[in-house]
């Protein structure tokens, strides 16, 4: 059985992106990899293709990249590849279509694994004019806002709250609760935080959705953010407190006799 962990398999199985994720951290390399040089130069011309004919081959580049950072690699090496991997999204003489993002999703997919550094470039490219906010690229911003979360990088927690709270695209909303899952190791003022700032958004939405009646567009909104958003802050909820509800009001009342005492 082939057991080589692929790029593609990370973007489009998240149990094999947690295994990734999971695997150890490997002794870094001494010195440069020639070879990682040689794939960035090649990635570069990838990303530059004006007719986008080798955005398949750059993705397996990606690939190759993230496994040699994750096989270990020195501190200029590694952020080489973050360097490449941020200018997959930002170079290119016009952007890609948005019915062919495989690049970007890739490198958005990969620089999840980059740490703090990771976090800062992927926040910066969801900032990006480039990656507007209509419908056409939501599922690219919503990659890099998961990609951040993977990151661990606390200090994205706010960036992340705030995202989950006052974006007005509900999948926006529920990617960036999802993403913030990904703290459950966090200390518990940082679990806490995450968990009360949910449930504040949670339980307006939940307020607006109760005066559902004839032409209530509001109470209609809010209910179907509530679809769209539920299952993966449920999820992220049951993550950072290791309990295991699936009502609002099961978990205001848990915080409210929790949230001043330590938490497992």
């Amino acid at each position: 059985m082939n057991s080589r962990i692929t790029l593609s398999s990370v973007a489009l199985f998240p149990f094999v992106a947690m295994l990734l994720g999971a695997l150890p951290a490997q002794v870094p390399a001494k010195g440069p990899d020639k070879e990682i040089a040689e794939k960035i130069a090649v990635l570069r011309a990838c990303v530059q293709d004006k007719k986008f004919a080798r955005d398949e081959e750059g993705r397996a580049i990606i690939d190759a990249l993230l496994q040699k950072l994750n096989a270990g690699v020195d501190d200029k090496d590694k952020a080489a590849i973050t360097g490449a991997l941020e200018d997959v999204l930002n170079l290119g003489v016009k952007v890609r279509p948005h019915d062919n993002k495989v690049l970007y999703m890739a490198a958005a997919a990969a620089l999840g694994y980059c740490g703090p550094e990771g976090s800062k470039k992927l926040k910066t490219a969801y900032g990006n004019k480039r990656f507007p906010e209509k419908k056409e690229w939501v599922a690219l911003r919503e990659q890099f806002l998961k990609s951040i979360g993977k990151t661990k990088d606390e200090s994205m927690v706010r960036f992340l709250c705030n995202e989950a709270q006052n974006h007005p695209e509900s999948a926006i909303k529920a990617a960036a609760g999802e993403a913030l899952g990904n703290f459950e190791e966090s200390k518990d003022t940082v679990r806490k935080e995450i968990v009360s700032e949910l449930l504040i958004k949670w339980g307006d939405l939940e307020e607006k959705a109760s005066q559902m009646g004839s032409g209530n567009m509001e109470a209609q909104n809010a209910s179907d953010t509530l679809a769209a958003i539920s299952d993966k802050w449920n999820t992220t909820l049951a993550k950072l407190t290791k309990q295991n509800f699936r009502k609002f009001a099961d978990w205001q009342t848990w915080n409210q006799k929790n949230k001043n005492l330590p938490w497992q």
